[in-house]
């Protein structure tokens, strides 16, 4: 439950970020993937899609570039609410995170995941 409530907070922030600070639009202004964040069950999760400067998001984990795929909902949970800017690639070292799709996407995403959310700040 805790992981659900926490991809709608980070849609919500995205949302935010990409209406008030311009280097996260231009970020994806001309990207066009489709990433999603799900538990490795498949119950949960949320995908993210970026198509010529817009984002959105729906429930739909079927149809990606990339997915993070997580061992558990309590494990996302906890790695995503740490401000461990490296926190993603401790869990994937770890085995509690497995990348599926085009693997390259996964350092842009990241780096765009962590502006939009504010875990990474510009200097």
């Amino acid at each position: 439950m805790k992981f659900t409530i926490l991809m709608e907070v980070i849609t919500l922030l995205i949302k935010l970020s990409l209406k008030t600070k311009r280097h996260v639009r231009d970020m994806i202004s001309v990207k066009n993937h489709t990433f999603v964040m799900m538990t490795k069950d498949g119950k949960s999760g949320r995908r993210f899609i970026i198509r010529n400067g817009t984002f959105s998001s729906d429930r739909i984990l079927k149809d990606y570039d990339l997915a993070y795929v997580w061992k558990d909902s309590d494990t996302a949970f906890r790695v995503l609410t740490s401000n461990d800017p490296v926190g993603m690639h401790k869990a994937m070292a770890n085995w509690d995170l497995e990348m599926r799709g085009d693997t390259s996407l996964s350092l842009w995403f990241l780096f765009f995941f962590g502006f939009a959310t504010g875990i990474l700040k510009r200097k």
